[in-house]
């Protein structure tokens, strides 16, 4: 019975070749822009590698200091006489002046007070200067640096190509010992081979010896969006020893489970209340922002501190795009699929006169529908690995690359079956109810 209905399928799509092109190029197109949005998302947000425990994860960008004050305003009420404003009024009333400063934090202030934290089963630190310059046989090279402690790596779960981590060891001796990323080993080594380990890089004027190469991420995630990674205790000592509560350090905390995230913010949140500040500070209070990855990535892109209000304005929006990207040539899709059963009312009329019931016809062209779409799928698939081959390749979304993990080909598949059917069902029940007598007219 199936490979009756596939080479039914099949002569049916060669009948009308016009139709069929038409048909295949809507499918193919539309699969293969919705498999790179697909690759995009999960590039940035999606669980790979080294953010596989984002779902147990909580980040800390910033500190923000604030400073409140009780002000006496004066308010004056004016009124229009013959077309001149007049005083009518005035009085005046107390109310809350609020000054704040956003700031990431200094080595001092994470160390002392985010470390010792109870809740998180790690702790990372990390400190994202600009840039770094290395030199190899007079070339020069520019890196994106990011200084970290031992528990960066037990947060994200870098993929070690060759070489290993750094050791608490390394953090506390402040050894000079570099972890870096495929790519950046290709740019100075020209290779990214098991060679590569205990080699020296010349970066800023000083020799570090290459303990590990990682896979670069698929995002610019801030969090892990470097090219070499240095043991923190390296950075300028004025960084390490200053006074001050900000500076340029990030955290990140992994909890045993998610369940266990409200806790760790609790914890957070307690800390930053009960925080006391210098007698001579010009602030009264500090609040430390902490959320999760998905949540930070929404509040930081509309610059709203709500995290269930920054969900709800970037996510359900975006949702809505996407179902009418895809209802929109679905729409197309069955109205090419009404026309294409409607001319075949003779054919439909002809076979129940020989006993066919409407599942049988139902049955029949919901699986020529699936053909058309598989095949448009196969196409858009080869399409969208090959756009997606070319920008990585070229680098055209700077360091963020589109990915094609098996979550993404799982995507794929299933709007490839709900293409498929969804624009095959309508029309053909429709035609599976159709009369004998009206068919056959």
């Amino acid at each position: 019975m199936f490979k009756n209905y596939l080479i039914l399928a099949l002569k049916v799509l060669k009948r009308k070749p016009f139709y069929t092109f038409i048909s295949l190029f809507g499918i193919s197109f539309t699969l293969m822009i919705l498999m790179l949005l697909t690759s995009l998302i999960n590039a940035t947000l999606g669980e790979n590698p080294p953010m596989s425990n984002a779902e147990r994860m909580i980040i800390m960008p910033t500190m923000e200091r604030t400073r409140t004050e009780t002000d006496t305003i004066l308010n004056v009420d004016t009124v229009m006489v013959a077309g001149v404003a007049r005083y009518d009024s005035t009085y005046t009333y107390e109310d809350d002046v609020t000054s704040n400063s956003n700031n990431p934090m200094s080595y001092k202030f994470v160390t002392e007070n985010l470390l010792p934290l109870e809740e998180p089963q790690y702790t990372a630190l990390m400190h994202n200067n600009s840039h770094i310059d290395g030199y190899l046989e007079g070339r020069k090279f520019s890196f994106s640096p990011y200084y970290v402690n031992a528990g960066y790596w037990d947060v994200f779960d870098f993929n070690f190509i060759h070489g290993a981590r750094f050791i608490p060891e390394d953090i506390e001796q402040a050894n000079k010992v570099v972890i870096i990323t495929d790519k950046a080993a290709d740019d100075y080594f020209g290779e990214a081979t098991a060679s590569v380990i205990d080699r020296e890089m010349e970066m800023g004027g000083v020799r570090y010896r290459v303990r590990g190469i990682v896979d670069r991420p698929l995002s610019d995630n801030p969090l892990v969006g470097g090219d070499v990674y240095l043991p923190m205790t390296t950075l300028d000592n004025r960084e390490l020893t200053s006074e001050a509560l900000y500076g340029g350090f990030w955290a990140a905390f992994l909890a045993d489970s998610p369940a266990d995230l409200p806790a760790l913010q609790s914890e957070i949140n307690f800390m930053a209340e009960n925080y006391e500040l210098p007698p001579d500070s010009y602030y009264d209070k500090i609040s430390l922002f902490n959320s999760t990855p998905r949540d930070g990535y929404a509040q930081a892109l509309l610059q709203e501190k709500d995290p269930v209000v920054a969900r709800r304005r970037l996510f359900i929006p975006v949702t809505i795009l996407l179902m009418l990207f895809v209802a929109l040539p679905l729409l197309n899709l069955i109205n090419l699929n009404i026309g294409r059963v409607a001319e075949r009312k003779g054919e439909i009329g002809v076979r129940k006169a020989f006993g066919a019931t409407g599942r049988d016809i139902l049955i029949q062209f919901v699986f020529e529908n699936l053909v058309l779409t598989f095949i448009g799928g196969i196409i858009g698939l080869v399409l969208a690995l090959s756009a997606i081959s070319y920008v990585n390749q070229n680098d055209l979304l700077g360091i963020t690359r589109l990915s094609s993990t098996p979550q993404v080909f799982l995507y794929f598949l299933i709007v490839v079956l709900f293409f498929g059917f969804l624009s095959g069902i309508l029309p053909a029940y429709r035609m599976s109810r159709a009369n004998v007598a009206n068919s056959l007219r």
